[in-house]
């Protein structure tokens, strides 16, 4: 079951200007029946900015009206019991099989990439105008659509459809002039996936391409450079009841594991740099660690590699770190692209260390004690790659330059903004 089709048949002659507050989504569970519950608690009618959320509200609590509590049970049965979507792959038949040459121009190749950005908040529009003035080849959102990535969410806060039975004016993921790409997370996952699968993928992919993303994982290439996305968000959800028992492990698909063994198949002798892109994050100082993904690229990759990630909201860059049997690995977290940012808390769940953390506090209407939302730029020039990570009005926070030669990462420069503190 697939689910609605986000569609602008029954739209309004004139769409709303008001976009989603933050405190809608601050404090979301990462419980699939209470994200839904949360969903059914928000207001029907856009609220006023002037009349700023105060702190110590409690919205989830209007999800237990009878006429609310009725759409949230039925809804939560329609979308979360049942078989997930099949897992997608590559059947080679029309001779597309995940790895695509990058291009770009003389100046590099632009790639921009943001996490946790499915909101439709207005800081997720901020983030989106950024990305387009940086002017992107390729485009990657991280994964998470939100509240649980349902094909009238995905419409709503991704694709940019109107939807009269969201008062909030819609969002769409902006697109890079030679592709624009989106991983699975687990808030898609939290509608079993039909969202993201049949509805996300095919709006994006390749410039021209007549099938859009065809999977959920890929890999873009060039003499100097391997940049793997993958998929940790399809198993990211386990069965209802179970789940909350057990944590699901994150692990990569079989499916995906043989199409690195068969098609992308890593050389230990490969001179190209590897960037690894998920939802999920391999270490953190902060939250849940998820070693399983890298314990199962061990196979593939004994050389430390660059980790991109999201899921948690918040700006961290870490240093090298490595779990039991896992790769090592240099993560970065920039799941903080539109959902309310998570500062630092005063004590830390694990002693990984921690570069920096933008530990700003963002001013809002809304009287929320927030960090700031923004995204990566990456741009490729020959063995050089360079990572800009900036803010939602613009503004560098961190910046490192990395070189490769016969595999081996260095980074030449690693600079915190003085804006950021």
């Amino acid at each position: 079951m697939s689910g609605e089709e986000p569609t602008a048949a029954r739209s309004p002659a004139r769409p709303p200007d008001q976009r989603r507050d933050l405190q809608d989504l601050r404090g979301l569970s990462r419980s699939a029946f209470l994200a839904y519950g949360r969903k059914h608690a928000q207001p029907r009618t856009p609220r006023s900015r002037a009349r700023a959320a105060r702190p110590g509200r409690h919205p989830s609590l209007a999800a237990f009206t009878p006429d609310r509590l009725w759409r949230w049970l039925v809804e939560y049965w329609r979308f979360r019991i049942g078989r997930r979507h099949p897992f997608q792959t590559y059947d080679g038949q029309d001779g597309d099989t995940g790895v695509y040459r990058l291009q770009g121009g003389d100046d590099g190749i632009r790639i921009a990439l943001a996490g946790d950005w499915g909101t439709g908040t207005d800081e997720a529009f901020q983030v989106a105008a950024r990305i387009a003035e940086f002017r992107p080849h390729y485009t990657i959102h991280l994964g998470d659509v939100y509240y649980v990535g349902d094909p009238a969410e995905v419409g709503a806060n991704f694709l940019g459809v109107h939807d009269p039975r969201f008062p909030f004016r819609a969002c769409k993921w902006p697109r890079g002039s030679e592709g624009a790409f989106a991983l699975n997370g687990n808030h898609e996952m939290l509608a079993r996936g039909f969202g993201y699968f049949d509805h996300i993928l095919p709006k994006l992919g390749l410039r021209g391409s007549p099938h859009g993303q065809r999977t959920s994982y890929f890999c873009l290439e060039n003499d100097h450079w391997r940049i793997l996305a993958l998929d940790t968000g399809y198993n990211s959800i386990g069965s209802p009841i179970i789940e909350h028992f057990v944590e699901p492990d994150c692990a990569l698909p079989d499916e995906l594991i043989e199409w690195l063994r068969a098609v992308v198949r890593p050389r230990a002798d490969d001179p190209r740099g590897i960037v690894i892109l998920s939802h999920h994050q391999y270490v953190s100082r902060f939250d849940h660690c998820y070693p399983r993904p890298a314990q199962q690229l061990a196979e593939f990759f004994s050389r430390p590699v660059l980790w991109l990630w999201g899921h948690e909201h918040r700006l961290a860059i870490y240093g090298e770190a490595a779990m039991p049997g896992g790769i090592t690995a240099f993560g970065r977290c920039i799941g903080h692209g539109g959902m309310p940012v998570d500062l630092p808390p005063a004590a830390p769940l694990h002693d990984y260390l921690v570069e920096f953390v933008d530990a700003r506090i963002y001013p809002n209407d809304e009287n929320l004690k927030v960090g700031f939302n923004g995204f990566a730029e990456m741009t490729l020039r020959g063995s050089e790659l360079t990572l800009d990570y900036v803010d939602l009005q613009g503004k560098r926070v961190f910046h490192e330059l990395w070189t490769v030669e016969g595999g081996r990462l260095t980074r030449a420069q690693g600079t915190i903004a003085s804006n950021a503190g």
